[in-house]
């Protein structure tokens, strides 16, 4: 549009496609909420998953192949660890359909970006969202930044009044309780 385009493509129907959730936690269960209500058949799969959980929230429970070979949008919402770096890799971005997009707004090196960047250009899945990069802020000369089939945003997806008033609050909260002798909210070691 800013440069004086219009309608020179053809977008996707969310309806009757098949959206696959990896992580239905606190932010994956919201995400399927969201495909459920534009009509998406939504699947789901962690290794923790619980069976009756999902479909008490209306999502199927599958393996993590049969996620990564039927659906159509792939989105992960996991806590990084080290079973969880790594997860999409080679093996599992050739395991998806080569329209399928892969959208990730959990933590960069769940994703390999090498794989990725491979896959975005020899065209073997249809695109990829990200928010999230193994190296923040991502360095301008990144070969993200040129890669086709791409929408990145820069780690935005906590920035919003809501989350900052919660970190400010606790952060008050934390240095009035460690001050007075009782810490709250204590890092395991």
């Amino acid at each position: 549009m800013r440069a004086g385009g219009w309608q020179n493509t053809v977008g996707i129907d969310l309806s009757r496609r098949r959206l696959g959730v990896i992580g239905l936690g606190g932010l994956g269960r919201p995400v399927a909420t969201i495909g459920l209500a534009f009509g998406m058949d939504v699947v789901a799969w962690s290794e923790h998953l619980d069976p009756d959980d999902a479909r008490a929230a209306g999502v199927t429970p599958v393996g993590k192949e049969e996620l990564l070979e039927t659906s159509d949008v792939v989105t992960v919402h996991l806590k990084l660890s080290e079973r969880s770096t790594g997860l999409i890799g080679r093996d599992e971005l050739a395991r998806m359909k080569p329209t399928a997009l892969l959208v990730n707004t959990s933590r960069g090196p769940i994703v390999d970006e090498d794989a990725l960047l491979e896959a975005l250009h020899a065209g073997t899945i249809g695109g990829a969202g990200l928010d999230v990069f193994a190296t923040e802020p991502l360095p301008a000369d990144h070969p993200l930044r040129s890669a086709p089939r791409t929408v990145l945003t820069p780690h935005l997806g906590y920035v919003t009044e809501g989350t900052y008033a919660v970190f400010f609050t606790e952060a008050v909260e934390d240095v009035a309780a460690w001050a007075a002798g009782a810490p709250i909210r204590e890092l395991e070691a």
